[in-house]
């Protein structure tokens, strides 16, 4: 009789467990802001606008995150401490204060895939 009671009550908890992951994920995901919001600076103490962007967040597998688009009007000098990776869906002008090298880099291949 012990072994039945327990038996029931060990299936009872599992069932609860599997109900609840069942229900769990049919609620709608909790967002503050669901539309990107407009930001204008007007103007920047210091010279230097400093910005820093998060790496990926919780839910990045069910919402990736999107590119950030900055417009920027006017000369704006940028200095980093490492590589910056610029995309832009229109030619950039650059200019610099001398010539920027240029090389041209022919392919050669490794001795195995991949390398």
């Amino acid at each position: 009789m012990k072994t039945d009671r327990y038996l029931r009550i060990i299936l009872t908890v599992i069932a609860i467990e599997l109900l609840w992951i069942g229900i769990r994920d049919l609620t709608p995901a909790v967002s503050a802001q669901t539309e990107p919001m407009r930001v204008v600076i007007a103007s920047v103490d210091g010279g230097f606008l400093p910005v820093a962007l998060a790496g990926q967040t919780m839910d990045a597998g069910r919402n990736p995150l999107r590119p950030v688009q900055v417009g920027i009007s006017g000369n704006v000098a940028i200095t980093a401490r490492t590589p910056l990776k610029i995309e832009a869906d229109r030619p950039l002008k650059v200019e610099a204060e001398r010539p920027l090298k240029v090389e041209s880099v022919p392919y050669t291949p490794g001795a195995r895939p991949g390398e």
